[in-house]
């Protein structure tokens, strides 16, 4: 019986054939050999810890549920360095485009009542984007609303709520964040609603 110390002591080509004929252990150890690089390459470039374990969570899972086609025309460790930066590119890429729906969205739901030929989607968004706000934790919430709505700067909700301005931030940016995933479910929603 093979024990991980055989595979450890494989190269990264006998590693791939194993993997190419589901080896369980093989893949055990090319996860074991590359995710500390692939990780610190995937931060290096997104500047964010959560996604970067992502990026490197999903190149994985893909490279085994498609181990069986997998085609590797240069070293492991070129197409895993490769496959990060493919995704992070795709990555960035949707973000700056979902980023710029936000604004736009964010923007009409700022300026607090909508002009009579807005589009009902426009409304709709509206109302689904304020009820993601009221799904946002209580303190995350205040905070958001305050610089939003009220357009204080950060140092002056800090004042208003007793916290420190670098938590004011980071519930900021937490927020954000949450309402960008949410918001395309909401989008995908609309699409659907107006093809109904």
């Amino acid at each position: 019986m093979k024990t991980n110390a055989y595979y450890s002591s494989l190269n990264d080509s006998n590693l791939l054939e194993c993997l190419l004929k589901g080896d369980e252990l093989a893949f055990a150890e090319i996860y074991s050999r590359y995710k500390t690089v692939l990780f610190l390459h995937a931060r290096r470039m997104l500047q964010d810890d959560e996604q970067a374990r992502d990026v490197v969570q999903e190149i994985f899972t893909a490279i085994w549920i498609k181990k069986e086609e997998l085609r590797v025309s240069t070293s492991l460790k070129s197409y895993l360095f490769s496959s990060v930066k493919h995704k992070i590119l795709n990555l960035l890429l949707h973000q700056k485009h979902v980023e710029k729906h936000m604004q736009a969205m964010l923007g009409l739901y700022n300026a607090g009542s909508f002009v009579t030929d807005l589009a009902v989607q426009e409304k709709e968004m509206a109302r689904l984007i304020e009820a993601e706000i009221q799904n946002l934790p209580a303190r995350m919430r205040e905070v958001f609303i305050l610089s939003r709505r009220e357009e204080l700067s950060n140092k002056e909700i800090a004042q208003r709520m007793g916290i420190a301005e670098e938590t004011v931030k980071k519930q900021i940016v937490y927020a954000l964040k949450i309402l960008r995933v949410k918001l395309k479910v909401v989008s995908f929603l609309l699409i659907l609603w107006n093809q109904s």
